[in-house]
């Protein structure tokens, strides 16, 4: 793990330091941050469990129950049809 203790480092550094083990964030009087890099099984976890995303997506869902939106399956479709008569 990389330690950085410049709080005026430049993002690319730290970016770079993340990118491989993780970054330690750390300067004297303030507290410590440890910064990992992570990957899309970690994401879909913590989003699965994430009260905010699931209201959100609820709300969404409900949307789209009433016709305001359309599933991507929809779209797909929709797009197939008019793409089928338009070439005729």
């Amino acid at each position: 793990m990389t330690h950085i203790t410049n709080l005026n480092a430049a993002l690319g550094e730290v970016i770079n330091a993340v990118a491989s083990d993780g970054a330690l964030i750390e300067t004297e009087g303030r507290p410590a941050y440890a910064v990992m890099p992570l990957d899309d099984e970690l994401l879909d976890y913590l989003l699965e469990r994430n009260p905010a995303f699931i209201a959100e997506c609820s709300k969404i869902r409900a949307r789209m129950r009433q016709g305001e939106f359309r599933s991507h399956e929809e779209v797909k479709r929709l797009l197939g049809s008019a793409g089928e008569s338009n070439a005729r």
